[in-house]
């Protein structure tokens, strides 16, 4: 029996085994999602906004809006969109669908994310909306959910 034997064989299988492993991509994961942040309208339609979000670090967004009466006359029905921009310039994009009760200022809307730009491309996720009008005439939001990407 040889006690002396050559190593090549691994050392080809591992280095296979190691390219096969950097080509495979990477799949999405559900992760927490959270942000904070305020907006304000620019016209009856559309808002802007800002804050900062697990994800995103540091955003901005744009978005529009059509609202719809329901049958309580105080309570009118959302739809939304929009656009977040995060630092480093990736998109995310989502929609939502929700209430505004005219009386409290309250807002709570179901948010799906949509996919996006760079590591968003194909996100995809819910969260739970909840703002509220202030007297100025911004919006304090504050979102909690998942998202995949």
């Amino acid at each position: 029996m040889n006690r002396f034997y050559s190593l090549r064989p691994f050392a080809l299988i591992l280095a296979a085994v190691s390219v096969l492993a950097l080509t495979v991509p990477t799949q999405a994961a559900q992760r927490a999602h959270v942000s904070r942040g305020t907006a304000h309208f620019t016209s009856a339609s559309e808002f802007e906004g800002s804050g900062t979000a697990t994800h995103l670090g540091a955003y901005t967004e744009s978005g529009t809006v059509a609202f719809s009466p329901t049958d309580n006359a105080d309570v009118i029905h959302l739809e939304a969109c929009a656009t977040y921009t995060a630092a480093n310039g990736d998109r995310l994009y989502a929609v939502f669908s929700g209430e505004l009760n005219q009386l409290t200022g309250v807002i709570n809307a179901t948010v799906t994310y949509v996919g996006g730009t760079g590591r968003f491309t194909d996100a995809s996720g819910t969260a739970t909306l909840s703002g509220q009008m202030l007297s100025d005439g911004s919006i304090d939001v504050a979102v909690q959910g998942n998202i995949d990407y």
